[in-house]
């Protein structure tokens, strides 16, 4: 058995909209009263809140779930399930000591007020006597635990998650709860005493050879594993994988314990992880039905059955499940409506306002085209706008919304434990279009997940292009090189950031917030390395970035920055703490006529500026779109790494918290909170 290289690691969390998470509200499932403990509701109306709140929790919807549960919590904070609930959905956004505090007086402790929560896990034995022997509540306060460390990456959470699991499993010993018991005190060095409540979970387990459901294989499999039983262990997941049916969210699970042990040091053989098949995520792009206008023949209608025919052989030899992809007429329709066909699930991401998107990609191919686009936009699990812009002549929305669809599926297939595959419909005659499928497998790294349908294979006879009229197509989405003053459109990446308390500060204040101000500038232009704008207004801040990555990192330190120098002023009547918002999109670039330096203009900034004050202070937010925007540049950087032979170590986690409300009606967000690994 390998042992542990470090007790640092973290799961790798949910990066994009969870869909696997009623797991989370099972764990909270607790309907007796515990002793001198927080005793559960008994209301109707209180039980009615509860589950609200964990149907939220369930569907990842944090910041709904956080609004319910605090307003719970403070009338009534004796209910329990709230209690545990309110304490989650603070550590899912990334308030983890204050998750703590809300969680910790169940086990008869006192936080203190002043630094760092410490809790002793000698006191922690003897305070278990206070929940009364409710194996529920112990294996449910256990689980917020183990999510902490995740967060906080520290030894102690992980112990106090130990000692809960521990005591729950011998109050009522389930094989669930035995074998995170057996776990974690692997991972917490005492390997005598995770053997022996591995033997104790096989106990509570069907013996080898005998009728077992999935949930039963696996659990066995996990606990053949931690007693170095590597055959009987890949045997059994073999097995639960011959029992799953088209619900792949269990074979996930397993999948995602495996990742986590892994991530811990323990060996995980290559086998285990193959004997689970998890499901395949399909990136499409492809050429649309041929516009009256367009200068060359790509897709005539009369080729479809045969596109068809080549996109439905690929799915079934991708094995395909999960699909992105645009809905223009023709190969993205198509590919939609075989994907579903074979009970897939789609996802479908537009470039540019819909009205704008119909007009220009989908009723020139008729009213039976637009039919299909109707259904398709009905049968999909998602439909999402990368840039809700007009489209107004720039093809690089195209490539923007490209870029979108390949981080999507990135974050989806990492959630998943599986790699994202890349479906084109392409003519290699064509190559330059702008954001075609040319410009998106030229994007896509890793040939051995790219997966060509070439329109020339299927034996169809089109015209040459003329050489003139392919370049005038190559450049359309370039600047006009006589038109020195035409505002650029460009995709960036963009911090907004403001000092939340700054109105509360009187004039007493100020002379020392100048200060503050000037120390946190000088810190600045240390980090400030690759940005292209810096500009302020008061206390807010507005940076911009070729990449995504530039602003991570940059809002990342600014936000420590900020946390580190506030707690210096003990003058001000609060620690000055920062809201910080990220987004991407494609902006305009153009000279400010007062300052005549370049700044950046357009409806992403405002969305930008929009989501800062609705964020929580002292923890780093982000759109959707930057954050598979990330993701796609992350994805490039490790394949990058690879192909040199060099180690890749991920910079960051991302994890869904829900759709926030923008500030001054400016619509609806889907939010992630960022943070380090």
């Amino acid at each position: 058995m390998a042992k542990k290289d470090n007790q640092k690691n973290s799961v790798p969390t949910n990066a994009g909209a969870p869909l696997f998470n009623k797991t989370v509200a099972e764990n909270y499932v607790c309907d007796d009263n515990i002793g001198n403990s927080v005793p559960a509701s008994t209301s109707q109306e209180d039980r009615s809140i509860e589950e609200e709140i964990f149907e939220l929790i369930s569907g990842g919807q944090m910041f709904k779930a956080h609004e319910l549960a605090k307003r719970a919590f403070e009338s009534n904070a004796n209910n329990l399930r709230i209690r545990e609930a309110y304490s989650l959905v603070l550590l899912k956004t990334g308030a983890v000591d204050d998750a703590k505090k809300i969680i910790i007086p169940l086990l008869g402790l006192t936080p203190s007020e002043d630094g760092p929560l410490v809790i002793e896990v000698d006191s922690l034995r003897q305070s278990l006597l206070i929940t009364s022997g409710d194996s529920k509540v112990l294996s449910g306060i256990a689980h917020i635990f183990k999510e902490a460390w995740n967060f906080s990456h520290s030894c102690k959470d992980l112990d106090i998650a130990r000692e809960l699991y521990l005591a729950s499993f011998k109050l009522s010993p389930s094989p669930g709860t035995g074998i995170n018991a057996a776990w974690l005190h692997w991972l917490t060095g005492q390997d005598e005493q995770a053997n022996k409540l591995a033997h104790e979970t096989l106990k509570r387990l069907p013996p080898l050879g005998m009728e077992a459901n999935f949930g039963q294989l696996v659990m066995m499999a996990e606990t053949q594993l931690l007693l170095g039983r590597e055959e009987d262990a890949v045997r059994l997941y073999k097995e639960a994988m011959e029992k799953t049916s088209k619900d792949y969210a269990p074979i996930v699970r397993a999948r995602q314990q495996m990742v986590f042990l892994q991530a811990a040091g323990f060996r995980v053989p290559k086998s285990a992880m193959q004997a689970l098949i998890p499901p395949t995520v399909v990136v499409f792009t492809g050429h649309m039905i041929d516009r009256p206008d367009h200068p060359v023949t790509l897709f005539p209608h009369d080729i479809e059955e045969q596109v068809r025919q080549a996109i439905k052989e690929k799915l079934n030899e991708i094995n395909a499940h999960i699909g992105y992809s645009s809905a223009s007429c023709g190969a993205d329709l198509l590919f939609i409506e075989e994907l579903i066909a074979r009970g897939g699930e789609i996802n479908i991401i537009l470039p540019f306002a819909i009205n704008d998107f119909i007009e220009m990609n989908v009723r020139h191919a008729g009213p039976r085209w637009e039919k299909r686009f109707e259904k398709a936009i009905q049968n999909a699990r998602t439909v999402s706008i990368a840039a809700e812009d007009r489209y107004l002549g720039h093809d690089m929305l195209y490539r923007f919304s490209n870029h979108v669809m390949h981080g999507s599926a990135v974050m989806r297939s990492k959630f998943l434990t599986s790699e994202p595959h890349l479906l084109a419909v392409w003519d290699a005659r064509v190559s330059a279009i702008p954001g075609g499928p040319a410009d998106f497998i030229d994007q896509w790294t890793n040939i051995t997940t790219l997966h060509l349908i070439d329109l020339d294979n299927l034996d169809i006879e089109r015209p040459e292009i003329d050489p003139i009229v392919l370049e005038s197509i190559k450049k359309r989405d370039e600047p006009d090189p006589l038109n020195f003053n035409a505002p650029i459109r460009t995709i960036k990446a963009m911090m907004f950031s403001d000092l939340a308390g700054y109105s509360k500060l009187q004039d007493e204040h100020i002379p020392a917030f100048l200060d503050f101000l000037t120390k946190l500038e000088q810190t600045m232009k240390q980090i400030g390395a690759g940005l292209e704008a810096v500009n302020t207004w008061g206390d807010a801040i507005f940076t911009v970035g070729n990449s995504a990555t530039i602003i991570a990192e940059f809002g990342l330190k600014y936000c420590d920055i900020v946390e580190a120098l506030g707690k210096k002023y003990p003058e001000f009547p609060f620690p000055i703490r920062a809201r910080i918002s990220l987004h991407a999109g494609p902006v305009y670039e153009a000279e400010d006529p007062f300052i005549k330096k370049m700044n950046f203009y357009g409806g992403h900034i405002n969305r930008a500026a929009r989501l800062e004050p609705v964020t929580t202070v002292g923890q780093v937010y982000a759109t959707q779109q930057f954050v598979a925007l990330l993701h796609a540049e992350t994805d490039k950087l490790q394949y990058e790494h690879q192909q040199k032979g060099l180690k890749f170590t991920e910079k960051f986690e991302t994890e869904y918290v829900g759709v926030l409300k923008l500030a001054k009606s400016f619509g609806q967000q889907e939010v992630y909170h960022l943070r380090r690994r």
